[in-house]
């Protein structure tokens, strides 16, 4: 990483080495690789300036601060007035001298998926592919994305999580996308917003950043539909649907959608009339709406139908999101437990319908966190898609959940437990055998 940046009132302090190309940058001294530049974020329960002789010891390539070490060390100490604009700035920076296509993801939930969709199937048509690493989609997580990215990056796919209003343009500030995706807008975070449409506007921050002429692609049957197009009034806007979700003009349409063998599948059909077979490891008709908002986004850079359904096909979720795992005594596990809000959870528990009619169906439910005020209505909404997806056993867990259990105890088709505490049910709801978590349930 060598480029030139200037930043106001910076101060460059250099000992009595040479300057060296960088091989990144790191927040974390844990991981940090020889070589790159240790930034000394300040955070509500850290200062990264007390790890900065760790950073030297492992051999990092230069350090960015806001108080310059006494004694200094030996490698070049850049000091500005603040480390986390610094890297929003080289984050930028490196973004435009590297010059990928960028693809920005957000949603309620869905996003990482999509992200890994993408990654996948690009991979099909170019030969250098960076993604977001896991769920790195905040404010830390996006500039150490963009950082991260390798000289002849040719696509670069950046994930963007948000918990209130104007995170999601400030990220895109940062990162400069040619083309946002919005998987969809559900009742989460709603503890710091007002109501699920300002929602919406947060998720509409992405359109709303892109640039003249930029993509701006989004669920044809979205409630929020309108919203979003709004946002992207100056964006070039195209959409996807199922097609039994009644609409029928989306660019990108998915039919014949059947389970089998564990796997869905699947056509998609383009406006050009173009249209491919798919088939894509999850439970739940959501996955096919992932895989449809990822492939509207493919075939914009290149990426041909064919690329598209062998990436899609070499797709496994990730893990807590919805893959399936053998447990002991070889019931089939479907861990969907990463995160949750009342949408997913919908969607998690619908999922169950596509099972054998003859398998008893289970479902087990920890609390649903940053809902506010609604959080016990949302809890007890639960209780319908539960009895459409003709589940014989809930386990619940938590305060929150606690109000579900109190709706599912009285229904005679149910047989409904409770716990405080999740630990609580350590032992007597067995872990996936091949789970990599033991002590979650």
């Amino acid at each position: 990483m060598i480029f030139d940046i200037e930043f106001a009132t910076t101060t460059l302090k250099l000992p009595p080495t040479q300057n060296q190309p960088l091989s990144g940058v790191s927040i974390d001294t844990r991981t940090i690789k020889e070589g790159a530049m240790f930034a000394a974020i300040r955070g509500p329960r850290f200062d990264g300036h007390d790890y900065i002789d760790k950073a030297v010891k492992a051999g990092c390539g230069a350090i960015l601060v806001e108080v310059a070490p006494d004694p200094l060390p030996n490698c070049p100490v850049l000091v500005v007035p603040n480390v986390l604009t610094a890297m929003e700035q080289l984050a930028t920076a490196w973004r435009y001298k590297v010059n990928p296509v960028v693809i920005a993801v957000t949603g309620s939930s869905g996003k990482t998926t999509v992200k890994e969709l993408l990654s996948l199937c690009l991979k099909e048509h170019f030969n250098v592919v960076h993604a977001t690493h896991g769920n790195l989609n905040n404010h830390f997580g996006v500039p150490l994305t963009l950082l991260s990215m390798p000289h002849n990056c040719q696509v670069l796919v950046v994930e963007m999580g948000m918990s209130a209003l104007g995170e999601i343009a400030h990220l895109t500030s940062i990162a400069k996308p040619d083309m946002g995706i919005v998987t969809n807008v559900l009742a989460a975070h709603l503890a710091a917003f007002n109501n699920i449409e300002e929602i919406a506007q947060a998720k509409g921050e992405l359109f709303a950043g892109l640039s003249q002429g930029a993509t701006a692609i989004l669920n044809n049957s979205s409630w929020a539909k309108e919203s979003l197009q709004n946002a992207a009034k100056h964006c070039k806007t195209l959409t996807f649907c199922q097609q039994d979700a009644g609409q029928q003009k989306a660019d990108l349409i998915g039919t014949d959608i059947k389970m089998a063998d564990g796997k869905l599948a699947a056509t998609f059909s383009w406006r050009d009339k173009i249209s491919v077979n798919v088939n894509i490891a999850g439970q739940g008709r959501y996955m096919i709406d992932n895989a449809l908002a990822a492939a509207t986004a493919l075939r914009q850079v290149g990426v041909t139908p064919q690329q598209i359904a062998q990436g899609l096909k070499e797709f496994s979720p990730p893990q807590g999101r919805g893959g399936r795992e053998i447990a002991l005594g070889g019931w089939e596990v479907i861990d969907d437990s990463y995160n949750a809000n009342p949408g997913s959870v919908k969607a998690a528990i619908a999922a169950l319908r596509t099972t054998p009619k003859e398998a008893r169906r289970i479902v087990i439910l920890g609390d649903m966190l940053e809902l506010g005020k609604q959080a016990a209505s949302l809890h007890k909404e639960l209780f319908n898609e539960i009895v459409k997806a003709g589940v014989s056993h809930v386990f619940t867990a938590g305060p929150l959940m606690k109000h579900l259990y109190d709706r599912c105890k009285n229904e005679p088709t149910l047989r409904a437990q409770h716990r405080d505490d999740p630990a609580d049910w350590l032992g007597i709801i067995p872990p996936p055998a091949a789970s990599r978590r033991p002590d979650t349930c």
